[in-house]
């Protein structure tokens, strides 16, 4: 015998392995496939390149429409502009309406503005910062002032000049008009004894002088003018260089008249070229609108509904381009509806209204609603306006399955009718209502909506 045992002569046996089953895809797939995933893949990176680069150049034109100072959009390099944008109007709309959204403070030129006015405002505002603080530190709890502190005439002074201050401004809330209970309290002595909360509320007070400090935006604007101010020939401006590093430290400082008339003349400037950047912006979103008109172009309801509310702007310009605009697409019932709405939001969320950095949540809910009583004005006269329109011309608008007199009797006299006792705009709905009735009995098929008038 060998010796080898059974198992390695098992182990040594040829053995036979599967069959092969070949590819798994049969060829005539598997080439056909390659071709379609590589043309496609191939597209996609086309579609990605050619998309970024229209982004790339629309948000060009926008920033140079914004941006480039004494820009007429009626010249040569103005019109260049808008026939880029217009090449794709609706997402160049839409660009420019984000734009216009911004916050003002985010503009490096409103930020020079609001820093350089603030800086004006400084010497006063840290004057009675300091007086403000030295009696919180000096008040009890209870609000009674401590043993051996008083004040004197000179913040006697500063305290009667907040209180005439405050009391000027029909604005205040009610938590602010407390604040000024105590200040006045203050100022009178005080006579009668403390109740309790004045320690709570001049904490408060002072708080909100934390937000008359330079932050954010506004701090790094200031100090790109005091390398810039420095190097300038003008004394004056170099003066003012030096009291905004004082401010920057938060410490005490004044600029002279000299300074604060050229701070004031600065300021103008900036803010004259962020309005117009802003003007320019709402009248290139009005041709974009044109020509999405013009074109047939459809816009989600949710675009017309932000371009809606851009009828809120601080600079008339901007509200009179949004209202033409909004004009454009006055056929389509979401316009209608937004309009209707905004025209009948008669008061803010006023939770909506919070601390921010450079606002107390007293003041954003001020901005908040002057904000909202201009675009409800706005509002109203449009949906006047409209509600002719559509009685003149009623074949224009296409309201889908609605039935037209039913939804135009809600979303515009029926809107209307619900705010004809606003103050604020009781003069705009009546002038509104009746131009609409004007024109609903002077049409030779009868009236839609006055009907018992001309009967």
């Amino acid at each position: 015998m060998s010796g080898r045992n059974g198992v390695e002569q098992e182990q040594q046996a040829p053995t036979m392995g599967e069959a092969a089953i070949g590819p798994l895809l049969p060829k005539w797939f598997t080439k056909p496939f390659y071709v379609v995933f590589v043309t496609f893949c191939v597209f996609g990176i086309v579609s990605i390149v050619r998309s970024m680069h229209v982004q790339a150049v629309l948000r060009s034109s926008i920033e140079a429409v914004n941006a480039q100072e004494g820009l007429d959009l009626s010249g040569a390099e103005g019109r260049r502009l808008l026939d880029s944008m217009k090449e794709h109007p609706v997402d160049s709309f839409l660009y420019a309406n984000q734009q216009i959204l911004q916050d003002e403070e985010k503009d490096l030129r409103m930020a020079r503005a609001m820093a350089l006015r603030r800086a004006v405002g400084w010497g006063g505002s840290s004057k009675r910062k300091s007086v403000v603080q030295k009696i919180a530190e000096n008040m009890n709890d209870d609000g009674s002032l401590a043993a051996g502190f008083a004040i004197d005439d000179q913040m006697r002074g500063v305290l009667q000049e907040l209180v005439e201050e405050r009391r000027a401004d029909l604005e205040l809330t009610y938590v602010e008009d407390l604040i000024t209970d105590v200040l006045a309290w203050l100022a009178e002595g005080p006579v009668e004894p403390a109740r309790g909360p004045e320690k709570r509320r001049m904490d408060a007070l002072l708080s909100q002088y934390a937000k008359r400090t330079f932050l954010g935006t506004e701090a790094e604007a200031l100090e790109l003018l005091i390398q810039e101010w420095r190097q300038e020939a003008d004394p004056v401006a170099k003066e003012a260089a030096e009291r905004f590093v004082e401010m920057l430290g938060d410490r005490p400082a004044e600029l002279s008249p000299e300074a604060a008339a050229l701070c004031i003349q600065r300021a103008n400037q900036w803010e004259d070229m962020y309005r117009d950047g802003m003007v320019r912006l709402g009248a290139a979103g009005y041709e974009m609108v044109e020509q999405i008109v013009t074109e047939g172009r459809r816009l989600d309801h949710p675009h017309i509904y932000q371009y809606v509310s851009l009828l809120d702007h601080r600079f008339e310009g901007v509200r009179q381009s949004v209202a033409e605009g909004v004009w454009l697409l006055r056929h389509s019932k979401f316009t209608i509806r937004f309009v209707s709405y905004f025209a009948t939001k008669t008061a803010i969320n006023s939770t909506l209204a919070v601390e921010t950095l450079r606002l107390t949540r007293e003041e954003n809910e001020r901005e908040m609603r002057r904000a909202n009583n201009r675009r409800m004005r706005e509002a109203v006269a449009m949906l006047g306006r409209i509600g002719v329109d559509y009685v003149q011309n009623s074949a224009d608008y296409e309201l889908g399955d609605q039935d037209p007199e039913e939804f135009m009797g809600d979303f515009v006299l029926g809107a209307l009718q619900d705010v004809a006792d606003e103050e604020l705009i009781a003069d705009l709905v009546a002038e509104a209502l009746e131009n609409v009735r004007r024109a609903d009995l002077a049409q030779p098929d009868g009236a839609r909506f006055f009907v018992q008038e001309a009967e």
